[in-house]
């Protein structure tokens, strides 16, 4: 999913429009947006190791007419910088609220950097294979989670944060571009990939306890399956490959309409689970909501990895430019007729 050009989806808390650009918010913006945030007293986004609460200043709006809130724990934001990776800060906020969820009182940060090492050099190999398709740190979630089950996860204060890759990209694509083998190149790959992004240490943590990526992958996953469902252009409903030119050749989603998409997002907060919604540019956290009596929703409480990070996102205005939405497959997907759930394979739609 790219981050090139990200709609204004958002009443911003500030009441500014954010900006349009893939690297648009530096990290001095971002400062200057969350030294606003901190004078509206969310002083509590920026302790490092600590849950983000609901505050006072998400409050507002319609808030006092909600029939129905959910309200989900998250871990304090972070800015995505000058990279494609809205896909993976999403996923991983997501699978940190939902653990966070099933464990009140628990705190846990994955690292976006190592999963960016994992996204750039997969992407390369399928380009030595054949793989048809540009270099490109963008993906979709269920992409992101199929390389949490393939390589694990690592503690955030395990490995560094991310960086910006362009200067490996270039670098990686003159690799490509060699007459050498298969094999050969994939190892320069490989090399080139661990010299600039370091290589996952063996051995990670878990609430303060040594584990391997691979345990701590299975307890974010908690036994769950993820699907995407897209929005249908002409209302059909069914399975297909993703329109998105950075998705995977296997990678299947459900074509559904708008109000099934809505759907979703209600009964994945009603059952303790965040979701990752996208435009067709962009993907963010949503881990509230508020509902009026007849279960309309009046704003959604969202974690974006630009600026300004924590806000109440106008319905109609989301709405309006809601792509997609990835939430657990099981219990959260309505039985729709002709669901070929057992069909999927655990490498592409359902993951």
């Amino acid at each position: 999913m790219r981050a090139e050009a990200r709609g204004i989806l958002m009443t911003v808390l500030d009441g500014a429009a954010p900006g349009r650009g893939r690297g648009a918010r530096s990290r001095t913006l971002a400062g200057l947006a969350l030294a606003g945030l901190v004078a509206a007293g969310a002083v509590g986004w920026l302790r490092p190791g600590e849950a983000v609460p609901m505050l006072d200043v998400e409050a507002g709006g319609d808030a006092q007419a909600a029939a129905e809130r959910y309200v989900l724990p998250i871990t304090a934001p972070l800015d995505q910088g000058d990279t494609g990776l809205c896909w993976v800060f999403a996923t991983l906020s997501m699978l940190e609220t939902n653990y966070m969820s099933r464990h009140p009182g628990v705190h846990v940060e994955f690292s976006r950097a190592a999963l960016q090492r994992h996204a750039i050099a997969d992407r390369f190999r399928r380009l030595v294979r054949g793989e048809k398709g540009e270099p490109s740190e963008g993906g979709l979630p269920v992409e992101a989670l199929a390389l949490v089950r393939e390589n694990g996860l690592v503690d955030r204060g395990d490995f560094h944060d991310v960086v910006n890759a362009a200067p490996l990209f270039a670098a990686l694509e003159g690799t490509l571009a060699q007459s050498a083998e298969a094999r050969r190149k994939e190892q320069e790959i490989e090399n080139a990939v661990a010299s600039t992004l370091g290589a996952p240490p063996p051995a990670t943590h878990l609430e303060g306890q040594p584990v391997s990526p691979a345990a701590l992958a299975s307890a974010a996953l908690g036994g769950e399956a993820w699907a995407e469902y897209d929005l249908s252009r002409d209302g059909s409903d069914g399975w297909g490959p993703s329109r998105d030119p950075d998705a995977r050749p296997e990678t299947r989603v459900r074509y559904v309409t708008l109000d099934k998409l809505i759907g979703l997002i209600r009964r994945s907060l009603a059952r303790g689970e965040a979701a990752v919604v996208g435009t067709a540019d962009h993907a963010l956290l949503v881990y509230g909501a508020d509902y009026d009596r007849s279960g309309k929703p009046l704003a959604y409480l969202v974690k974006d990895s630009f600026a300004p990070y924590l806000y109440r996102a106008d319905p109609d205005d989301l709405h309006r430019r809601l792509n997609d939405v990835t939430v657990s497959f099981d219990g959260a997907q309505p039985q729709w007729a002709g669901d070929p759930a057992q069909t999927l394979s655990a490498g592409a739609g359902a993951l």
